[in-house]
């Protein structure tokens, strides 16, 4: 039934056999092949499908249409490749986390990618009309290039980009701008580059797209960085998921984190914002 299941999958995702071929360089004949069930992919081309479609290879094997929904699909893909880590992990805010988002280093091609396609659908999904995406640094600049092209190539929205504070008034002040980051804690790090857009555009961004909302306090409050850096800067913050996804996530086994599950529940309770 594998084949099936790439039927299914290249639907949901609407593309044609020839796009899906392209992108795990086969012939439009093999996938027509699979979904007509007159052979199977090799054993090779299979974690090629798997990782193309942000699942797992026992989810290939027994996937259905309803199984995953968009926030499931992009926790289980940073878990599959090592971007979501359980551990315990001292943050940059010194507090000790029993998690830990990895989301912009050393990424190949084929993560870079589906990174931009869950980035385009999260701006696609709140209705987000920016004409220009912005990275603060080295480690968004791949993720910017990467949303840039999805959304040209899946919605026909042509944007500009500008990564690592080239920016400038004349070229940039009459864009609205929406700044790509992977997540935020404390909001330090991100509110330092939202002053430095304004120092160099004499405006703030209109949204700011995160991979993951921690859903913490801020420094020192007991806001929530989200709502923090919403009021301060009138920057609209727009998570693909939060903590809270995360948890659920692993309590109806789409992750597996073991001990980590309730760790990570008491984390939150100690400093989630208001």
């Amino acid at each position: 039934m594998i084949g099936e299941k790439i039927r299914i999958l290249r639907k949901n995702k609407k593309m044609t056999q020839a796009e899906l071929a392209e992108a795990l360089s086969v012939s439009s004949q093999s996938v027509s092949k699979w979904e007509n069930g007159l052979s199977v992919p090799d054993i090779s081309v299979l974690p090629a499908i798997a990782r193309y479609f942000g699942i797992t290879m026992d989810e290939l094997f027994d996937y259905r249409l309803d199984s995953l929904n968009y926030k499931e699909r992009f926790i289980s893909f940073m878990v599959n490749n090592g971007m979501l880590r359980f551990g315990n992990f001292t943050l940059k805010s010194g507090r000790v986390s029993p998690y830990l988002i990895h989301s912009g280093y050393n990424l190949t091609g084929s993560q870079i990618s589906k990174l931009g396609e869950f980035y385009a659908e999260c701006i696609k999904e709140h209705g987000i009309e920016s004409n220009c995406l912005f990275g603060a640094g080295a480690r968004e600049i791949p993720l910017v290039i990467a949303t840039s092209m999805t959304l040209f190539n899946k919605y026909g929205a042509d944007t500009f980009h500008c990564v690592d504070f080239d920016i400038e008034s004349d070229a940039f002040g009459s864009r609205d701008i929406t700044m790509i980051t992977d997540a935020f804690t404390s909001g330090a790090t991100l509110s330092a580059a939202l002053e430095k857009i304004h120092e160099k555009t004499g405006k703030y961004p209109s949204h700011a797209v995160v991979c993951v909302d921690r859903t913490e306090s801020a420094d020192n409050t007991s806001v929530s960085a989200k709502r923090m850096i919403e009021d301060r800067y009138g920057v609209k913050i727009h998570p693909i998921v939060t903590a809270y996804d995360i948890i659920k996530a692993a309590e109806k086994g789409v992750i597996s984190a073991g001990e980590y599950t309730e760790k990570l529940k008491e984390y939150i309770t100690r400093y989630k914002g208001e």
